[in-house]
């Protein structure tokens, strides 16, 4: 029989020695003795012990002697003894006085125990009592039958005591978790990878058990993808919100790589899911709240097939290897050369892969870009405007004519949709005229043909600087035409290059002019074929000079700004000149054509002494590029 104590107290002690800390060594068993047991004590003594043994065990202490002078409630000297400060007993006096402890045996809830030995200050007469002598041992703790009531069982299943801990252990058909303590179906774990096959949970269609965590896998070859179809008998225990069924306590999680998982609970079957990929996981989650009768499901492969690839504008696919868009094949894309090439000059390969989508190293799609200012035919000899020199087919493919309510100007392509001119004949009594009657023709060197196929314009846009209302004043004269429909290039349309930063406008350099206007001025006779001359370009200063001495013999002389070059010769008799105003005064880099100048204005035409005066395109890049990109 266990001693049975019923103490309200409260020790308060101020203690001179130190406490024996948790961390020191532990053992299984010892002994502990009063001071100078079995000699009698002194008075005015405090002495503590601190019993520690292994995590897993309790300490049972016994008395084998206690002779302390008795008083009453133990007041004056007394052996107490606690446990997490909690005191268990306090003792005095002899073998079957009141406050003895006896034969009986003291068992601490755990692995330490605290013993206070105390006696009065002041002792009238010598007194004989020789204190205690205990021993004490290690005694396993049986975790398994002292489970606290409030957080549940230590193992869902079975528990397991051994010496200084425990374990747990599960029925057959159960595995334990990762807790180490709850005991879940076994289930699950294969790989399924046939090209079909049936799957449902455990139990199906009883209630599943509890503490579910099953896994199912379908892998199968990559040229494959997985489809899975659910039966209508379906239900997952969830929670019923506005927004839906929520699935807290029990799910099933669909796992497509590289795809979000898919979450099922609810009493609505999925039906039909088609995966895109050739590996498929499914987790079927329970734990003890609520109640699900599970699912069923049957999955079946296709052949992967990626789809057509994305059509390339201007370009093309070619296949290089595989079967047509199935699993494994190799594409490249190429564009239609030589009017586009692609950002490079370098073929993008794309392989059909397993989730059905065609990939390459950076997965965008390329774009074909225009080559400008290469035509496909070169002209070999240059001849005047002015004399009939006519222009051989695909030589001079960004040459456009523009038709301005019946009054023939000229332009050039510079992209799909847009085409640069002279600003001067884009107004009319200061504002610009309206698009409606704007036509623009290209890809043909005859006038006859080249009429039959206008392309209309979606919108003008006249520098904004240019204000040029008595005639005098061509600064800034350039404009833009956006067209209504995307040109697709080849020989006969193709855009000239703009300038690039810095290019240079070298003195005596040959360039190339076209267009449909006048050839003879007296009599007047209008083209009836593309022309060309090759000018070359003038100094600055002799530009100027030229200008000048106009101003000295005739009046209303526009002014030469730096926004404007002079090309021509000295002697006159080669120039454009009415008509081909804002057409193209073309420089060439390596072969490449690009657009330095723009027909602006001039004094009569091929004149000795005179020359046509051409807008200096460099000096507008930004604004050029800035209307492109936002119209």
């Amino acid at each position: 029989m266990g001693w049975t104590y019923s103490v309200t107290w409260i020790l308060c002690l101020s203690v001179s020695e130190s406490w024996q800390l948790p961390n020191a060594e532990a053992v299984m068993y010892g002994e502990v003795r009063s001071p100078q047991y079995p000699q009698p004590y002194l008075p005015n003594l405090l002495k503590q012990w601190d019993l520690w043994v292994p995590d897993g065990y309790q300490i049972q202490l016994s008395f084998t002697h206690l002779d302390i002078k008795a008083s009453s409630g133990c007041y004056q000297d007394s052996l107490t003894v606690l446990y997490d400060q909690q005191v268990l007993g306090k003792f005095c006096g002899q073998e079957n006085s009141t406050d003895h402890p006896g034969k009986a045996s003291i068992l601490s809830q755990s692995n330490s125990l605290t013993l206070i030995f105390q006696t009065n200050e002041s002792t009238p007469e010598l007194q004989q009592h020789i204190g205690f002598s205990a021993t004490y041992k290690a005694i396993d703790m049986d975790e398994c039958s002292k489970q606290d009531p409030g957080s549940g069982p230590l193992c869902s299943q079975i528990c397991i005591n051994t010496p200084g801990s425990y374990y747990c252990s599960c029925h057959y058909g159960y595995k334990l978790h990762l807790d180490q303590r709850t005991c879940l179906f076994s289930c699950g774990g294969d790989i399924f990878d046939k090209h079909e096959g049936h799957l449902s949970s455990p139990r199906y269609p009883d209630p599943s058990p509890p503490f579910l965590s099953c896994k199912y896998i379908i892998s199968v070859e990559p040229r494959l993808t997985v489809t899975l179809n659910f039966t209508d008998n379906f239900h997952i225990e969830s929670v019923d919100t506005q927004q839906g069924p929520r699935c807290l306590h029990h799910w099933l999680q669909v796992i497509v790589p590289d795809r979000e998982p898919m979450k099922l609970c609810g009493r609505k079957s999925p039906g039909l899911i088609a995966t895109n990929s050739n590996t498929v996981r499914l987790d079927y989650h329970t734990d003890n709240e609520g109640l699900s009768h599970g699912w069923s499901l049957h999955y079946n492969t296709d052949v992967n097939d990626c789809g057509e690839p994305k059509p390339l504008l201007n370009g093309g696919v070619t296949y290089l290897s595989g079967f047509q868009n199935q699993y494994c094949s190799v594409i490249q894309y190429h564009c239609n050369e030589p009017f586009y090439s692609l950002p490079g000059g370098v073929n993008i390969s794309f392989t059909c892969e397993a989730d059905r989508k065609w990939r390459s190293n950076n997965n965008i799609t390329p774009t074909c870009i225009p080559v400008c200012g290469k035509p496909t035919k070169l002209i070999s000899t240059y001849q005047r405007i002015i004399g009939g020199g006519e222009a051989p087919d695909n030589t001079i493919p960004w040459q456009v004519l523009v038709n301005i309510g019946g009054i023939r100007v000229g332009g050039m392509v510079i992209a799909d949709r847009w085409i640069m001119t002279a600003a001067h004949d884009l107004t009319h009594n200061r504002k610009p005229v309206s698009k409606e009657r704007v036509r623009i023709y290209m890809g043909r060197t005859y006038v006859k043909a080249l009429l039959r196929s206008p392309a209309l314009a979606a919108s003008i846009h006249i520098h904004p600087e240019y204000n040029n209302p008595s005639g005098l004043d061509f600064n800034n004269d350039i404009a833009l035409i956006k067209l209504q429909e995307p040109i697709t290039f080849n020989s006969s349309i193709m855009p000239i290059c703009l300038p690039a930063e810095g290019a240079p406008y070298v003195t005596g350099v040959m360039g190339l002019t076209s267009g449909f206007g006048i050839m003879e001025i007296y009599p007047p006779r209008t083209a009836t074929k593309l022309k060309y001359v090759q000018l070359p370009v003038v100094d600055q200063e002799t530009c100027h000079d030229s200008v000048n001495k106009l101003k000295k013999t005739r009046n209303n002389i526009p002014s030469l700004t730096n926004n404007m070059f002079c090309a021509g010769i000295p002697e006159g008799g080669k120039d454009s000149c009415l008509g081909d105003s804002g057409g193209p005064f073309a420089l060439s880099d390596d072969g490449q054509f690009w657009a330095a100048g723009i027909v602006s204005w001039g004094v009569d035409c091929g004149q000795q002494g005179t020359y046509r005066v051409y807008t200096k395109v460099i000096n507008y890049l930004d604004w050029i590029n800035q209307t492109m990109q936002e119209n």
